[in-house]
């Protein structure tokens, strides 16, 4: 996440409003992928909710110029928030937290969310 956000923030206007293949704009693509990583950030740290998924929040679009910064502090929630979780659980059990919208209903594995979140940033990172 951080050599993904810091190729974002060195990247012009032009190249951050240029279209990918699929028609979104790289800073676009860029948003959605933080939106994505805030969300799941979101379900690790609401894990503790049982009885319904978290109201997920909605990450606003700043504009172009801030979409490295977006996908940067989110990043490095997700990590704290996962850090937290494998000190509260403990070693050797699976962390189970909501999936985020579009990886998946309910409850999952964190693995689960982790790959997820990984593949949106390496299929991200291939095409910039």
């Amino acid at each position: 996440m951080t050599r993904l956000a810091g190729r974002f923030r060195g990247m012009p206007e032009s190249k951050l409003l240029g279209r990918l293949p699929d028609g979104r704009s790289r800073a676009a693509a860029g948003h959605e992928l933080a939106a994505l990583v805030a969300c799941a950030a979101q379900g690790v740290e609401d894990r503790g909710l049982l009885s319904a998924a978290p109201e997920w929040r909605r990450l606003p679009f700043e504009g172009p110029f801030v979409v490295g910064d977006q996908i940067g502090v989110a990043g490095h929630d997700l990590a704290a928030a996962c850090a937290r979780a494998e000190r509260e659980v403990g070693g050797g059990e699976v962390v189970i937290v909501w999936a985020p919208p579009g990886v998946g209903r309910g409850r999952v594995g964190i693995g689960v969310v982790l790959e997820s979140v990984l593949r949106g940033a390496e299929e991200l990172g291939r095409v910039l």
